[in-house]
């Protein structure tokens, strides 16, 4: 072993406990591990602290607050684009990164998709034409204040937003079945039932319109650079929780305080092209759900809700893994497992 200080209390720790080692070897392991612990300096501090158990956090029960996350007696407070990532992605990401606020600071890509949504509510609010030339003029005013790894990647990411703006002009300006905008990142506030749970929804619509039938459709933007398969947006559940929020009043205001159906909703991929079918690179790629039906969008709130008061969160691999902040602190990572596993 190193001649080192650790490397011999792990020595002597291993001793202790091993079932090979006769009765005397492993006595003789513990006086040592106790000289060692017991030695200080002149100040009365310890010299060699990790010798002593207090010190091994093996011995220790995994401890549990005292203080429950949330009260049983109120609605579960969560966000609808926290849904997914609570219920099918993965419970411990959500809670280091959304309870905890252990997450990473803002990255540039979050920061291009701040910027694009602002403009894209800039031109449907009418405080700033629908031109390119105007919007790439409020891009400019903004944009050093982004920060990038270098130069090269700055003037990437910006020929990048560039063609996302031309894509939401085109979207924008074209005919959507006969839909009309009424709303524009509008708030909401909702509570809705989810089995023998309350969950209280509140988070913002970048788009509400209504279609040809007067109901209440909801466009979400997506900056992103990778997109959900078509059955994972059939039950999208940002979406869904949309369209469930709309049936329980969460757009009545934009409709002159008549309560709408829910009509659809969509995710326009803005960073993404169109098929070529549908305007090619010039449109951005969109991903259609229809009216909620069945339980399914219910039952996923219920799950959600009940991991959050249950303090369930246990991780869950998956692609999601690659970019996660947490793999030092989760134990299904070989970096984050506890040691002594």
């Amino acid at each position: 072993r190193p001649l080192s200080v650790a490397a011999l209390v792990a020595e002597l720790r291993a001793t202790t406990v091993d079932p090979a080692a006769s009765d005397a070897l492993r006595e003789e392991a513990a006086r040592r591990l106790a000289r060692l612990a017991a030695l200080t300096d002149d100040d009365g501090q310890p010299l060699v602290p990790s010798a002593h158990p207090y010190r091994w956090w093996g011995l220790y029960e995994p401890t549990r607050s005292a203080v429950p996350l949330r009260d049983r007696d109120q609605p579960v407070t969560l966000s609808g684009s926290a849904l997914d990532q609570l219920a099918n992605t993965c419970a411990l990401q959500w809670f280091l990164g959304r309870e905890v606020k252990a997450d990473a600071p803002a990255t540039a890509a979050q920061g291009f998709g701040n910027v694009v949504h602002v403009l894209a509510d800039e031109v449907a609010s009418g405080r700033t034409p629908a031109d390119l030339a105007v919007l790439m003029e409020r891009l400019d005013s903004v944009w050093d204040g982004l920060v990038f790894d270098a130069p090269w990647k700055s003037r990437q990411e910006k020929e990048q937003a560039r063609a996302a703006l031309e894509r939401f002009l085109r979207w924008h300006v074209m005919d959507r079945a006969g839909r009309t905008p009424v709303a524009s990142e509008h708030d909401f506030d909702v509570t809705l039932e989810a089995g023998e749970y309350e969950v209280r929804i509140r988070g913002s619509m970048d788009r509400v319109e209504r279609d040809a039938e007067g109901r209440a459709y909801v466009v979400d933007f997506k900056t992103g650079k990778q997109s959900p398969t078509k059955d994972e947006v059939h039950r999208h559940p940002q979406l869904a929780v949309y369209q469930l929020a709309v049936r329980e009043g969460a757009v009545d205001d934009a409709f002159g305080g008549t309560r709408p159906e829910p009509g659809g909703a969509e995710l326009v991929q803005l960073r993404q092209p169109a098929p070529k079918k549908e305007g090619g690179d010039a449109a951005p790629k969109v991903q259609a759900q229809a009216p909620p039906d069945g339980e399914w969008a219910s039952d996923l709130l219920a799950t959600a809700a009940g991991r959050v008061l249950d303090e369930r969160f246990t991780p869950t691999t998956g692609q999601h893994c690659g970019h996660c902040s947490f793999k030092a602190s989760c134990s299904a990572q070989p970096e984050g497992r506890n040691v002594i596993e």
